[in-house]
Order: structure tokens, then C-alpha cells, then sequence
């Protein structure tokens, strides 16, 4: 009997198995000692750009850009070193704004405020991000293929801009962190309707990949149509303990922090796997379904077409805005041809499509004790509470299954070998 332990929610279940398995852990790298320490070499050291405290000089107003409680980056601590610059400049606390950027996910509620940002909740001004609201958007201008670039307000008209943030692997901007801090998240919903539609979005995923990737192209893009003066972006191993910190210019200072993922994340296979049980990795990556699918852009890397995928993921929160475009559609079929017509919309039309190309491919069993069966069921998935069922009806149909799993998907990045499925 193999046993593996597989994390879900703030715990972990463990999954035994009869056959043989592979397993696919990222590289551990070690936390540092000190993460304040880190955050202040690397900011010390900015790569491609002056040190903050020297561009915050003269400045009247300052924005700095925060994740949401789905992006579990340190911002405490990424603010207190940012705040540390800036009063060497002489900018008070009275002249700074925090966004946060959620895209167009749900406001973040006063208890993430203060569990994501500690003592800085009632230090500084804090905005949830709507980009709904056009009266709290500024246009700054198109991209070159015609993106048209409305940014929250408050970052826009600031004198200094800064973006915060926690880069890992992402299905469809290859990697997150950086730009992403502006596009999707400040931005206004007509760019991300545009951003997150063909063709700029992948077909699909393309988890580590940036070359010729039009979604991380054009987010770039337009973070330089809105403008980011500075960056500050950490790396985490899958125990969430950062391993690193990177600084300084929106592109330099990313792609250091993504040399230093790809070390850690990426493995290469000679072949994709019948059956592939993938978790996103822990609380909050599988806060419910619309995150945990990430994990599931992960199995589509390496599972066989016709095989089966196993997402392990709590989803304590249900499953997000997208559940109803499946629960309506007559099948996968419909949700896919839907997006290619119409694209990105505020129901998350993208999520559903993404979780209809991985159906549409593969079986899909989902391991969860925060969706009911039944609920799965509507969307084309099956569904177990017990991890020892699922894995069961994942398994009888073979006779000699290859068997891979992935306990923190998060963090790893499968290559198949040239000429593999």
C-alpha cells in the first residue's frame, strides 16, 4: 500500500493506493531566516531601477498595489519595508493609498483586510478595487493590438506607483506576479473583457510558458500604458514560506523572480499519465472551486487525452461566480463554443470554459466536502467527499493504470518530452 499525504484545506488527507504511483514534488528550496530581511536586500538592490526611496522623492501621492486574500503574498510585510523607503523620503503615511487588486473578484471583507495586512490596516488608506465602477476608472490609453486600458483611478492619477505581489505558476500568464498586479488586477471590466477573450487568451494551459504569450504580453503593456515605477514580488516554496524576494523594474525584476520559480517548479516527463490526482496545494488555493481549477490546468499538462483527472480541493467557499454558465449549458460542448463566440464575462464565462476544455478531454472527479455531489453532478463532474472513493472510481476502469499525483500543484510545472500526447 502506497500512502500519500494530500493537502486540503488547512489540513490534509491522505491517499492509499494499491498501485504504484509517481509522485511530483516541487525542488524544496529553503525558507529564508528572515523574511523581512529579504524583502529589504532585495529593495536595497533593486534590479533594473533606482531604490525606491530615491524615485519617491518629491512625490505628492503614492499607490501601492496589494493582492487579495487568494494570492497569499506577505503583505504585511512587503508594506512595512515599502513604508520604511518611503519615509526615508519624507512621504507620510497621509499621502499613501493601498488597492486591492481583485479583478473582478469579491471585495475583500474588513477581517482579510486585517489578516492580510496586519498593523497597516488602521496605519493606511485602503480601497478594494471595482471594476464595475467607471467613475473610479481612468482610461490610459489602447495597446497595440487594440486592448483598450481602463485602470483604477487611484493608481492612475498617483505620482508613484507601486505594485506588490507573489509570483507562481499561472494556466494562462505562463507565470503571475508583476504585471498581472495591473491587468487583471486594477483594471476596468471592458480590458479584462478583452484580456481574458480570444485571442489574447490561450487556448490552453500554459502554465511557465511567457514566450509568445499574447496574455502576458498585452498585461505588460498595459502596466506601461498605466504605469508601475516599482515592484516588489516574492517567490514561495509549497510549506508557503517565501524563498525569495525580488525589485525594481515591472519586467527586470519579474523575470529574476520567475528564474528563481522555474528552478524549483519545473519537471520534465517522457510521458503523460492515465490517471493524475492534483491539489492546488492548501488553504487559500482551495478556497473553492474557481481557484482550485488552476490545479486542474496543472493534470491537463500530463494526463492523457481520455484519461482521468482527480482534483483534491476543500473548496470551503462553493464554487464562484462561473458555476451557472455549466449548470445552464446542455453539455461542455455549448460552454466552450459560447466562449469562442461571446468571450470573457462577469460571471466568469473564462473559468467555465476552462473547466469545460479540461472535461472535455478528460474525466474529471472532484475529491470535496464544500460542494455537494449533486451540485458537481449539474456540471459535468462527479464528486466524492472521501478521497478512498474517488480514487476507486478512478481506478477500477483501468487494468494497469499509470498513476501520477501532484499534491501541490501550485507550485510545479509538468513538461511532456517532444512527440508525447
Amino acid at each position: 500500500m502506497q500512502t500519500i499525504e494530500v493537502p486540503f484545506g488547512t489540513g490534509f488527507i491522505t491517499l492509499k493506493l494499491t498501485q504504484e504511483a509517481d509522485v511530483f514534488m516541487p525542488v524544496s528550496m529553503p525558507g529564508v531566516p528572515d523574511e523581512l530581511a529579504a524583502i529589504r536586500q532585495a529593495m536595497a538592490a533593486p534590479t533594473g531601477s533606482e531604490r525606491l526611496s530615491s524615485l519617491a522623492k518629491g512625490k505628492s501621492t503614492v499607490a501601492i498595489v496589494i493582492n487579495d486574500i487568494t494570492r497569499p503574498a506577505p503583505t504585511e510585510s512587503m508594506l512595512t519595508v515599502i513604508m520604511e523607503e518611503l519615509d526615508s523620503a519624507g512621504i507620510r503615511k497621509e499621502q499613501v493609498t493601498v488597492v486591492v487588486a481583485l479583478g473582478n473578484h469579491e471585495p475583500a471583507t474588513e477581517e482579510e483586510l486585517s489578516k492580510m495586512t496586519g498593523k497597516w490596516r488602521d496605519e493606511l488608506k485602503f480601497i478594494n478595487h471595482d471594476c464595475y465602477d467607471k467613475n473610479t476608472l481612468t482610461f490610459v490609453g489602447k495597446t497595440k493590438r487594440g486592448m483598450p486600458v481602463y485602470v483604477n483611478s487611484n493608481y492612475a492619477k498617483a505620482d508613484l506607483k507601486i505594485l506588490t505581489g507573489l509570483i507562481t505558476p499561472h494556466q494562462s500568464a505562463g507565470f503571475s506576479g508583476g504585471r498581472k498586479s495591473v491587468v487583471p488586477g486594477i483594471a476596468g471590466i471592458e480590458t479584462l473583457q478583452t484580456h481574458h477573450s480570444f485571442p489574447i487568451r490561450p487556448e490552453g494551459a500554459v502554465m511557465g510558458i511567457i514566450g509568445d504569450n499574447a496574455f502576458h504580453q498585452e498585461a505588460v503593456s498595459a502596466a506601461r500604458l498605466a504605469g508601475a515605477d516599482f515592484i516588489v514580488n516574492v517567490i514561495k516554496n509549497f510549506r508557503n514560506e517565501v524563498v525569495a524576494a525580488v525589485a525594481g523594474d515591472l519586467e527586470q525584476a519579474h523575470m529574476q523572480g520567475v528564474s528563481i520559480c522555474e528552478k524549483s517548479w519545473v519537471r520534465k516527463f517522457d510521458k503523460a499519465y492515465d490517471v493524475v490526482f492534483v491539489s492546488p496545494g492548501s488553504y487559500p488555493k482551495d478556497i473553492d472551486l474557481h481557484q482550485s481549477q488552476k490545479a486542474m490546468a496543472v493534470a491537463e499538462q500530463i494526463t492523457k487525452p481520455g484519461g482521468t483527472i482527480v482534483l483534491i480541493a476543500e473548496c470551503s467557499h462553493g464554487i464562484g461566480k462561473f458555476g451557472g454558465i455549466l449548470k445552464r449549458a446542455a453539455d461542455v460542448d455549448v460552454v466552450i463554443r459560447d466562449f469562442h463566440e461571446k468571450g470573457f464575462s462577469a460571471d466568469h464565462s473564462s473559468k467555465a470554459y476552462m473547466i469545460a476544455r479540461a472535461i472535455k478531454k478528460h474525466r474529471v472527479i472532484v475529491v470535496t466536502t464544500g460542494i455537494p455531489a449533486a451540485e458537481m453532478s449539474e456540471m459535468f463532474m462527479d464528486a466524492y467527499a472521501s478521497l478512498d472513493e474517488a480514487a476507486s472510481a478512478a481506478l477500477d476502469k483501468y487494468e494497469n493504470p499509470s498513476i501520477l499525483c501532484i499534491p501541490y500543484a501550485g507550485e510545479c510545472i509538468p513538461v511532456l518530452s517532444a512527440g508525447q500526447p
